[in-house]
């Protein structure tokens, strides 16, 4: 008999255990297929941002992560001579979100924390060591075939299994190129002398001869990303990677954890979904890491996809899943297309083709999708803290609540905390979506009110 869930995800990295916790949190059932046997446990993304977090606390894990984790002081751009070009310093103190700009990490923490949340909820469980052969859909679920010769039946199926993705290659998508394609040498090391810490600013070496990155990691390890040119020997020993790292370390200084060489792409699929089937993280999009966005980018997939599957499961019309796509891929283009213009800029600076001043970080709104955007809906709410300590995120319960600058009935909860940002942008209330994003502004409170029947039918 297959064995039945309400959602099938496909791929236990970082994407796919955060939406098994979100679907979690939400009643609905899901399992997790992996193909590997076990966790990886080596180094992988190091940087997330105050939104993950945001997400992550909407699941209950953020305070169990941030133990894990340092906040970043930001990123330098430096020409051959050491001469800072651009500067994108990270605040030091928390944001309009709730949480700090930025965070470093390190990713096996990140999924070990994701996968013990798994673990509180009896709808959820992981599969490890079964990769998926055949997807098969109709019009009332979807079948899943394993390489064991067992089988799953499910209402949906995400498909969260990274950048070599079984699923989108299954779906026959087709994808925007947005014309970055670059092999880096991407080398992990602990550091065992002060000569190789360079600080905590992430720093891009802005240099014709020696293009790369350093990268502050959590405790003593050290990040560098090397450009490789066309036709340089591809490092396959140890000896070869340190070669390649002698103009800033070596080995007397630091040991090796672990080096890959990858090819650094810029590409956003054309279709997020195919009927049952939905597209997310890295199976969607790829980065080039210049903005520390990939796990971000996959984060904030999960957190829209994740309210609206379990609003349809339990009767919102199917339509609502059709803004996954609309709201999510503008949004991922712009930080991807920030991404290839900033690492465009590493390799023209000898070109004289660097710009140079003050960074500020990119916080672009939600494509068209849920209510009328008007400059303020499809934008990130405020996140504030309470009387009694809480951020203000925590009163929802995962659902719909209100800012407004009084108090009055209605269905939602409604805090009036944040009214001077309610002032500042000339609105009375503002409806909260169950991701964060500001579903419906307000002049008064009929508006609110209309606002919220409007999200009831979701």
């Amino acid at each position: 008999m297959k064995r039945q869930t309400q959602v099938a995800i496909i791929g236990c990295g970082p994407v796919g255990a955060l939406l098994g916790n979100l679907l979690g949190t939400r009643g609905i059932s899901n399992v997790i297929v992996e193909k590997q046997a076990t966790p990886y446990t080596l180094p992988r993304a190091v940087h997330f941002d105050a939104e993950t977090m945001r997400i992550l606390q909407s699941v209950g894990l953020a305070d169990v992560m941030l133990p894990d984790t340092m906040v970043g002081k930001g990123m330098l751009f430096q020409d051959g001579a050491g001469k800072v070009l651009v500067d994108w310093s990270r605040a030091q103190e928390t944001g309009p979100y709730g949480w700090h700009e930025s965070y470093r990490f390190h990713q096996p923490a990140l999924e070990a924390t994701l996968r013990n949340g798994l673990s509180r909820f009896p709808e959820c469980e992981v599969i490890w060591g079964h990769a998926v052969t055949d997807v098969r859909q109709d019009a009332d679920g979807v079948d899943l075939e394993l390489a064991d010769g067992k089988a799953l039946r499910t209402d949906y199926v995400v498909g969260c299994d990274g950048a070599q993705s079984f699923l989108r290659e299954l779906l026959d998508v087709e994808a925007e190129d947005l014309g970055f394609k670059e092999k880096w040498l991407v080398v992990d090391l602990q550091i065992t002398s002060a000569k190789a810490d360079r600080g905590d600013y992430t720093i891009q070496f802005c240099d014709a001869d020696h293009p790369a990155t350093y990268l502050r990691g959590i405790g003593d390890r050290r990040r560098w990303e090397i450009r490789l040119e066309d036709g340089d020997p591809e490092p396959v020993d140890d000896a070869a990677v340190w070669k390649n790292l002698s103009f800033w370390v070596s080995s007397d200084d630091a040991t090796l954890e672990r080096s890959a060489i990858y090819t650094f792409r810029s590409i956003i699929v054309d279709e997020w979904r195919k009927g049952r089937c939905f597209l997310a993280g890295d199976a969607a999009h790829l980065t080039p890491p210049f903005m520390g966005q990939g796990i971000c980018a996959g984060a904030r997939d999960a957190a829209n996809l994740a309210w609206k599957l379990a609003a349809v499961l339990k009767g919102a019309g199917d339509e609502l899943l059709e803004t996954y796509q609309s709201e999510r891929r503008p949004n991922v283009h712009s930080f991807i297309d920030m991404a290839v213009r900033l690492g465009r800029l590493i390799n023209q600076t000898a070109a004289g083709q660097a710009p140079q001043g003050v960074m500020k970080s990119l916080w672009p709104p939600l494509g068209p999708g849920l209510g009328v955007r008007d400059g303020i809906v499809g934008t990130h709410a405020p996140q504030v803290r309470l009387d009694d300590g809480r951020l203000s995120d925590d009163v929802s319960g995962g659902g719909f609540f209100v800012f407004a600058r009084t108090e009055f009935d209605c269905k939602l909860p409604v805090i009036t905390v944040a009214s001077d940002w309610l002032t500042e942008n000339g609105v009375f209330g503002i409806v909260v979506r169950p991701d964060g994003y500001i579903f419906a502004t307000a002049n008064d409170e009929a508006d609110i009110l209309r606002a919220i029947e409007d999200c009831s039918r979701l």
